[in-house]
């Protein structure tokens, strides 16, 4: 493989990670935004949210971002954390998270916040519950910590220059990488030299022994 091909496949490789990081620090900016605005993010049957109220502390807190996946309503269990949209006054088309603490005949559910005294004044049908509360998402939680601008500015920083860092990386590795292969085949060069030069020495020795009365002349005219 020729050192321009080597070049071209470096240069196109560092494109794609470039490519990726920029394209994940996109979407990773996109959802946290979502978040912020308290717009749901949905992916592959998973949704991350973002908790607005106290209502379920200490089980779950303030601005704690949280994995909910959506569930068959019937595989739902008393104790199970579900969310759905409100239909409740003040709260009414507002994803809230709370606790089931009854599954009536009809098939709706009793909930309740933990830190509420009474349970909602109004049942949660299926048709309402977005899904089941699955873990804490503790990277979303600190990535939406960032909404705050000054936070914000220093993780921009932070990226563009974890980016850079990691180009400049790539190019010093890729440096060493080519003075190491150079530096290899002025050894291979080296090596072949001193083999043509013994193979050399090896043919004088055969066709003009020592005790050849001019094997001094025939040696400087064979070379």
């Amino acid at each position: 493989m020729n050192q321009k091909l080597k070049e071209k496949i470096s240069k196109l490789s560092n494109a794609v990670i470039i490519g990726l990081l920029v394209l994940s620090a996109g979407l990773l900016i996109f959802v946290t935004v979502c978040i912020v605005q308290r717009k749901p993010v949905t992916f592959f049957g998973n949704c991350i949210m973002q908790i607005v109220t106290g209502s379920m502390e200490p089980v779950l807190h303030v601005d704690e971002c949280v994995l909910v996946r959506q569930i068959n309503p019937d595989a739902l269990q008393t104790g199970d954390i579900i969310a759905y949209i409100s239909e409740d006054g003040a709260v009414s088309g507002l994803t809230v998270m709370h606790r089931i603490k009854e599954r009536l005949p009809d098939g709706n559910f009793i909930t309740q916040g933990d830190a509420n005294p009474v349970p909602d004044s109004l049942p949660v049908r299926p048709e309402q519950i977005q899904g089941k509360f699955i873990r804490k998402s503790r990277f979303f939680s600190w990535l939406t910590s960032f909404a705050d601008f000054r936070k914000s500015l220093l993780f921009l920083i932070m990226c563009m220059t974890s980016v850079m860092a990691f180009y400049e990386a790539r190019t010093v590795m890729q440096i060493g990488k080519d003075v190491r292969t150079e530096s290899n085949e002025a050894r291979k060069e080296q090596l072949i030299r001193e083999a043509i030069e013994k193979e050399k020495q090896r043919l004088i020795r055969e066709h003009y022994p020592p005790d050849t009365p001019s094997n001094s002349q025939k040696e400087q005219d064979a070379e």
